[in-house]
Order: structure tokens, then sequence, then C-alpha cells
């Protein structure tokens, strides 16, 4: 039978486990406690720590480097430290604060942050709920302005809970007679509205104007699509008058507006007229002319060749020209031009002139002719009053004055 011998510990090894055990107990209680530690540099530490001690309590003194020391103070003494460091020339390499009280502020500070984020996702998912923004797209003729203001209207709520999509596709549609399909969605925070446009034809449309007349003539031939006449074949219309109105009359007797349709013809007349005065006076230029010229710096004239001017008659004309663009006085020069006239009296009796000026009164008839018109007639007369005589001179053409070209 084996005997077992019980290991006794001997009273040194109890001893060093005794001071194991109230080492780490210390740092225990150290941990608990709020301190800074404090690293400086400087010559003849032991001596102004001394002094230091006297003041505030060191905890761990350690001697890293000849020069360099940690050593540890409770936190409430902080600030008598930093002065008696600074009085004292000793520079601070580092300050560290442990313990319970920097736990507290590790623990709340990520608290704060954590319950910042928690804030700001609980904002989010509440105001995700509700819509911000109304987009519409696929209008052509109607106006969005006008749509996303029903839709203001007729929407319950924001709130994405209470808004019937189906609903408001069904009042769009009742409400807008062009809308032929529209679909609403909700997406994101955003009410999105797509709009098909239904093509209404132009005779449909309603706001319809009469066709007017362009302007003077004989009404010659009407080729009516649509709409009622207002002329018949052989009326005289004056420019502006209404020739097809804007609506019919349907086997109900009832009008119902269209957009008028119609090519009408018609002869048109187009005027010119020349005068001739059997005894004129008028003046004209000889030929000769001077010219003079005035430099001026802030409105004074510097500088003048003009001398008297040397015709009886004349006609002048005045310009002026700034030459300070490319230079730094701002200068301006006056230009004078003198033109000697005189007096021309003609005795020209309108028999020598006749054929020129029936010629001249036809040019000023067919400037008013458009392109590709057929001249039908032309005819003229001839008045003379007192030595006065005007030629007027008449061309008829085929024109349309109304329609759909």
């Amino acid at each position: 039978m084996k005997m077992f011998k019980k290991k006794v510990k001997s009273p040194k090894s109890q001893k060093a486990e005794e001071k194991r055990q109230k080492q780490k107990l210390s740092t225990s209680a150290n941990n608990l406690k709020s301190r800074v530690k404090i690293k400086i540099k400087s010559l003849n530490q032991e001596k102004k720590l001394n002094l230091l001690s006297k003041q505030v309590k060191l905890f761990n003194v350690d001697r890293l480097e000849k020069n360099i020391t940690n050593f540890e103070i409770e936190e409430t003494s902080l600030k008598t430290t930093k002065k008696f460091l600074l009085d004292n020339q000793i520079e601070i390499l580092e300050i560290q604060s442990h313990g319970v009280k920097k736990h507290l502020k590790t623990f709340f500070k990520s608290w704060g942050i954590i319950a910042a984020a928690l804030l700001l996702t609980l904002t989010y998912a509440v105001q995700y709920n509700f819509i911000l923004k109304v987009q519409i797209d696929g209008t052509v003729k109607l106006s969005q302005t006008e749509i996303a203001a029903f839709i203001e209207d007729n929407l319950p709520s924001h709130f994405k809970a209470k808004i019937d999509t189906q609903d408001l596709e069904i009042k769009l549609k009742a409400n807008f007679e062009r809308i032929s399909a529209v679909s609403a969605a909700i997406i994101g925070q955003t009410l999105a509205i797509n709009i098909s446009e239904a093509y209404i034809p132009n005779e449909l449309e309603g706001d319809f104007q009469p066709i007017l007349s362009t302007c003077d003539g004989i009404i010659t031939d009407i080729d009516l699509v649509q709409g009622t006449l207002a002329v018949k074949v052989g009326d005289v219309v004056r420019k502006g008058e209404p020739l097809v109105l804007p609506y019919i009359v349907d086997t109900d007797g009832e009008q119902r507006e269209v957009k008028p349709e119609a090519k009408i013809q018609a002869d048109v007349w187009l005027y010119g007229e020349s005068k001739h005065s059997d005894y004129s006076r008028r003046i004209e230029r000889t030929g000769n002319k001077k010219e003079y010229s005035e430099v001026y710096l802030h409105g004074i004239k510097i500088y003048s060749n003009k001398k008297s001017n040397p015709f009886s008659q004349f006609e002048l004309e005045e310009h002026q020209k700034i030459l300070s663009q490319n230079l730094i006085l701002p200068l301006t020069v006056k230009y004078y031009t003198y033109y000697e006239t005189h007096e021309v009296i003609e005795n020209l009796s309108f028999s020598q002139v006749e054929t020129q000026k029936i010629a001249e009164a036809r040019q000023n008839a067919l400037i008013y002719l458009q392109e590709s018109e057929i001249i039908k007639n032309e005819t003229y007369t001839i008045k003379s009053v007192a030595g006065v005589s005007n030629v007027n001179y008449v061309i008829t053409v085929s024109r349309e004055i109304g329609g759909n070209k």
C-alpha cells in the first residue's frame, strides 16, 4: 500500500504568495481609482518631485531614464500638478487618465454616439413613411403644374399607408380628358405619376377662330372642307372680314364647334401710283464740297482747321469719331462737310414724260405681286389738275385669300 505525503508549503513560499495576492488586490484597487499618469522630462528630478510630493500625493514613481520619469497622481490634483511642473520648467511628455472615471467617460461618450445613431435611425424610419416629392412624366400638352395641384388637393395625407394609388389614377383620368392612361406608384419617398396623353385631332380641340380675308377682293371660287361660310361667290370682301365661321350645325340642329377649313380664291387688285408736275423746283448738289475738322479733349476744343463757308447755298453733314480707344487721352474729332447746292427749275409737260410715268406707276403696283401669281388684267387712269398729273395703275390677279395651305 502506497503512502501519499501531503505537500506542505514552506513559510517562504507562503509569504511570496500572499505578496502576489496583495499586489493583485492593489492593482485591482488602483484600476478602480481615478488617477492620472504623467511622464516628465527634467534634470534634478528627485529634488523637484520631493517638493511636489509636499503638495500632492504621488503614486508609482518610476524612473525610466536619467531625465525621464513616470508617476501617478489623483485626478483632483491634476491642476495643481500641472501648475507646479510649468512653474519649475519641467517638460510634460504625456498625460494619461485611467481608473473608473475614465471608463465611465468612455462609456457615456460611446453611449452618446449610439444614442445619436439610434435617434437618427428612428427619425429616418418615421419620415420614410411620408411622401416628400411628386414626379410627373409623359406630359406634352397637359400642364404639370395643374396636375400637381390636382394631386395635392386629392391626397388624403402624405402618409404612404393612406395613399390609394388606384383611386388617384381613376380621379386623374376622370378629371383630365386628354389622359388616355395613367399609372401612380410610390417609389421610396416619391409619388411617381406616369401619363400617356390621348391624341385629339386639331379639329376637335375647341377654341377655334374664323378664317379671315387676307386682302380686299371679289370672291371667285370657294372650296369648303368644314365650317360655315360667311360669304359666297361674287361677294366683295375687305381685309380682315370673316370668310368661314368655326362651327357647323348638325342634323339635330345643334351648333358644334369645328376647326374651319376652306380654300377661297378671289380677284385681288394691286395699286401703283406716280405723280408729275409741269412746273417744278428742286435743290441739287453741284458736286463741289469743303471738309473741315475739329479736335476736342474732354469737350474742350484744342484744334480746328475750320474756315468760313465759301458757298452761299449748301447742305451740311456732320459726324464725329472717338480716338481714345488706343490712346490714354480721351480725344474726339468732329468732321464737317459742306456741299454746294443750286436751285433747278423745270418746265416739262406731262405729255413729254407720260410713257415714263405710266411705267413707273406699273412698277409700283408690281411690288405687291406674289410669287407664281398670274396677272388677269391691267388698267390705269390719268388725272391732271392745275399742272399736276397723277397716274393710278391697277393690276388684277387671282389669289387665295383664306384657308389652309
